[in-house]
């Protein structure tokens, strides 16, 4: 599998929605999916994401206000606060699935 390249980083999973705003889940990030299975019952739409991860998914309004919950509720199980690679993940994430949700916009995913 190849990576690529962006700004220095090695991205795994890119993310747009709206007219361009882009998040990402970076490979060292990828952990988020690991967990998100040991909370199976609690992480449907993330264990989604990961089962499409290289077929370039895409999160409709309604997941990503789902996602918000999921990324909380992950956050919550898996030591909260004290989880500093855990929170950095989430925190970055919340705004961008939230404002997805709110603005009704789909979110178009591209991994490489």
């Amino acid at each position: 599998m190849s990576t690529v390249r962006l700004e220095g980083t090695a991205l795994a999973f890119d993310m747009y929605r709206g007219s361009g705003e882009r998040e990402e889940i970076g490979r060292h990030e990828e952990f988020l999916f690991e967990l998100a299975q040991a909370s199976e019952t609690k992480c449907p739409q993330l264990l989604r994401i990961w089962k499409s991860f290289f077929n370039d998914p895409s999160i409709s309004a309604e997941q990503a206000g789902a996602l918000v919950h999921e990324l909380i509720d992950l956050l919550a199980v898996n030591g909260g606060a004290s989880n500093k690679p855990l929170v950095n993940v989430v925190v970055r994430l919340l705004p961008f699935f939230s404002t997805a949700y709110r603005n009704q916009q789909e979110v178009r995913c591209q991994s490489d």
